[in-house]
């Protein structure tokens, strides 16, 4: 008991006249601090931010400088067949595709620039590299010559990161954006892509009507055989049996020539109709690319200008120097 009572702290008159000492609060910061850190820590900013900025002014003179070419054009086809001009114009402009076949509609196209046929067909095209000075795709998109498959894969790869499409729901049309080094370089492949996807038309969008009206040719000319060869047929009763309306045997093959004659016949315009019409529809049928804006690129590049990366450098110098301090507890 009395070992217990000698291992208790022991208390002085003075501790026991003011009992236990409360904790200290921190004291807040006013401005006034914020103004005494400043003061003592300026110089560092400064130099920091200098330093941030000269760094951002560098990198903004000797980064790769891209320019983008913009063009936009618009699919020329009926689209509102089924519906009144009045709703199928409300419906266009209410952003509804109405009556349009998926593979003709202005998505279908947005779409179509981004395919690797599409791309891969003017990879071995050339574009303006400057004055007098022609290179191919290939290289402007820094993929080389090479023609493997593995480097063909890079290069759509490249180009396809380059190239941006976007269509309006409401007018149908397609804007086009390429990015590419110098100018020149990204106006030409801008014109390379709407010649390719005018080319698309001309050679697969007509292949469907071409394979259509030779398979009516030929079946046209057949039927014109098969009707000229039934003509004979009852040309060559009418000369043997002159006097047949005496036999009704005669009579029944008489009709009988006559109604295969009026068959084949009908069978024969019914093809001829339908000839025609696929020879119109192989021309009018395919949608037309109409430009509305051409390949321009602007003068200004990607990205921001130098002026605004020496103002983002100044800012991260300084940013960086102040959380240095903040971390180091000054």
């Amino acid at each position: 008991m009395n070992g217990e009572q000698s291992m208790l702290p022991v208390q002085t008159g003075r501790d026991q006249g003011r009992g236990p000492v409360p904790a200290r609060e921190p004291a807040a910061l006013t401005f006034d601090d914020l103004l005494e850190a400043v003061h003592r820590t300026w110089r560092s900013l400064a130099m920091w931010g200098l330093a941030g900025l000269l760094v951002g002014a560098i990198v903004g003179m000797v980064r790769p400088r891209s320019y983008t070419a913009r063009a936009s054009f618009v699919v020329e086809q009926s689209s509102t067949r089924s519906l009144p001009s009045g709703l199928g114009a409300l419906a266009l402009q209410l952003g509804f595709d109405v009556g349009t076949e998926a593979g003709r509609s202005p998505q279908f196209y947005n779409g179509l620039i981004g395919t690797s046929g599409l791309l891969g067909s003017i990879l071995d095209s050339t574009v303006s590299a400057g004055p007098g000075v022609r290179v191919s795709v290939r290289r402007v998109v820094g993929a080389g010559d090479d023609t493997t498959h593995a480097r063909m894969d890079a290069a759509l790869r490249r180009l396809r990161k380059r190239i941006a499409s976007q269509v309006d729901a409401r007018t149908g049309i397609v804007t086009v954006a390429v990015s590419a080094r110098p100018a020149a370089a990204a106006e030409d492949i801008a014109t390379l892509l709407i010649a390719a996807v005018r080319r698309f038309n001309v050679s697969t969008r007509q292949l469907q009507a071409r394979e259509l009206r030779q398979f009516l040719e030929t079946r046209v000319g057949a039927a014109s055989a098969d009707l000229q060869a039934s003509e004979e047929e009852l040309r060559g009763f009418y000369e043997r049996n002159r006097r047949f309306t005496e036999s009704p045997a005669l009579v029944f093959e008489e009709s009988r020539l006559k109604r295969q004659v009026e068959l084949r016949q009908d069978l024969y315009v019914s093809l001829a109709k339908q000839l025609e019409s696929a020879r119109i529809e192989e021309v009018n049928d395919t949608p037309t690319i109409t430009v509305v804006d051409p390949p321009f690129a602007s003068t200004r590049p990607d990205g921001p200008g130098l002026l605004a990366l020496a103002v983002i450098g100044l800012v991260i110098g300084a940013a960086a120097r102040a959380g240095l301090l903040v971390l180091a507890g000054r």
